[in-house]
């Protein structure tokens, strides 16, 4: 090969060496004795607005709350959350204080129960004036539905509104009722307290009494009689909360130890000796990974109308709005038939969040593409990116930009799929959604869900506006 062409060489060799895909267009046909130049083209891209529709939401937060976009119209969001303890869990029956020292069966009662709710974060109005209606479960969530964490999942398959009632709550989302001091001090955790019977908090444990004597596991036992919760927000618009806990805390009063471990502790009181020393504590049931929270989501119909404008595409999270791209992979296979693809980028620009509202929403973080026939796996099966047909960009505050920077090995793979009949008019759908990344320590992706905080942007396409995708190619000259 002649020298004067060596740079080129090398150049197309540095392009090679940071793709490990033996996917390529032609390479293998080019003879040592001839010369690679580089081009470069473009390619229409279509995009439309679909409707999201139910996205699967396996997670251990609970979204609650109205809220009501002039752009969007309103989302409603409620969730069901099972309660669990640990294995060890005991009532500290021994130490307890009985109703009846004397009586041969003893019985211990609650003091007082309450359900609370912890949230770090929300959505919307701080001071906006809110309720909410907490009701327990008849009917078990099941872990082997997958409808389960589906955002349509009906509450009403789960709860009797006319005898489930726990009870109702006002609230704001910042309570100024506490201390501005304490709300900003690290240690304070904003909640929404409400009783919890105390008839009710007296059956679990006697229920604990039944299972010990019985042999049996108490945690299943719990599982079985109590299923869970459903919370709803039944008055107020314009804040979401994000819930991370949901706590049921049953309180008891426990005779005191001496520094010996001896209880009760004897004590003489004006001439005569008594038992005294008691306190009360408490044993909490809650919301953890190991058991499920679903969340219901709903949107105005306002967003069917939105899907059908051709002058650019939305993003609308959750469970709102996503934008479907068709990749032309039989023009690029016809076009560039004995070139090889070195680079393909796909770069969507955003328009400038316009909103009325004071509290509006954000462009997403971050947006997955993935194959459309893909997308529920991806999910359902708690899947990472793969760079060859999933891909994960970052919004550009900067410059207003989602970039794809080099989709070559998806457009290679989907070529792959289909050489023995690729017709120009080919095309592979994709699917555009808001997610939530978690990274770990090292800066390693561990986990990508749908996106369930309130968000939207705005993008440049749609059927009236092309996208271009770029491709940087080799070919013989």
């Amino acid at each position: 090969m002649k020298v004067k062409y060596l740079w080129a060489s090398l150049l197309v060799f540095s392009l090679f060496s940071c793709d490990d895909t033996t996917n390529t267009l032609g390479l293998s046909m080019m003879p040592d004795s001839d010369v690679i130049a580089l081009g470069a083209k473009t390619f229409d891209v279509s995009t439309e607005t679909v409707l999201a529709g139910p996205v699967y939401a396996k997670t251990s937060m609970g979204y609650l709350g109205k809220y009501t976009d002039p752009n969007f119209g309103s989302f409603d969001a409620d969730f069901l959350a099972q309660l669990t303890c640990t294995e060890q869990f005991e009532f500290p029956l021994e130490r307890m204080v009985p109703v009846d020292p004397k009586a041969a069966q003893k019985e211990y009662e609650a003091t007082a129960s309450s359900i609370n709710l912890y949230y770090t974060s929300f959505f919307g109005d701080s001071l906006n004036a809110c309720r909410l209606s907490v009701y327990e479960l008849n009917k078990e969530l099941s872990k082997q539905n997958q409808d389960t964490y589906y955002t349509s999942i009906d509450p009403l398959q789960y709860y009797d509104s006319s005898t489930g009632l726990i009870g109702k709550k006002a609230y704001t989302a910042v309570d100024l009722s506490v201390a501005e001091s304490t709300r900003k001090s690290s240690t304070y955790y904003p909640s929404i307290s409400l009783s919890y019977p105390l008839a009710k908090a007296n059956s679990i444990i006697k229920l604990f009494q039944t299972s010990k004597a019985q042999g049996k596991n108490f945690k299943d036992e719990f599982a079985k009689a109590f299923k869970g919760l459903y919370v709803k927000c039944d008055h107020g618009d314009g804040t979401v909360l994000f819930i991370d806990q949901v706590h049921l805390n049953v309180s008891f009063k426990m005779y005191a130890a001496d520094s010996l471990g001896k209880f009760p502790i004897k004590r003489k009181q004006k001439g005569y000796e008594t038992e005294d020393s008691t306190y009360v504590t408490t044993a909490m049931f809650g919301s953890t990974k190991e058991v499920i929270q679903a969340n219901r989501f709903t949107n105005d119909q306002k967003l069917e109308d939105l899907a059908k404008i051709t002058d650019h595409t939305l993003i609308k999270s959750p469970a709102g709005l996503f934008t479907k791209v068709k990749l032309p992979i039989g023009q690029i296979a016809n076009t560039l038939e004995k070139d090889t693809l070195n680079s393909v980028k796909l770069a969507f620009n955003a328009y400038n969040s316009q909103t009325s509202n004071q509290f509006g929403m954000k462009a997403p973080q971050y947006l997955l593409l993935v194959r459309a026939k893909d997308m529920q796996k991806f999910f359902e099966n708690n899947m990472l990116t793969d760079n060859i047909t999933s891909y994960i960009a970052t919004f550009s505050s900067s410059n207003n930009q989602y970039v794809f920077n080099n989709i070559k090995r998806l457009v290679t793979t989907c070529i792959s799929e289909n050489k023995s009949n690729i017709s120009p008019d080919l095309t592979e759908d994709m699917m555009l959604v808001p997610v939530a990344v978690t990274f770990d320590s090292n800066n390693s992706m561990i986990s990508i869900r749908h996106d369930l905080k309130p968000g939207y942007v705005q993008l440049k396409g749609g059927k009236d506006n092309k996208l271009k995708l770029e491709v940087i190619y080799s070919s013989l000259k």
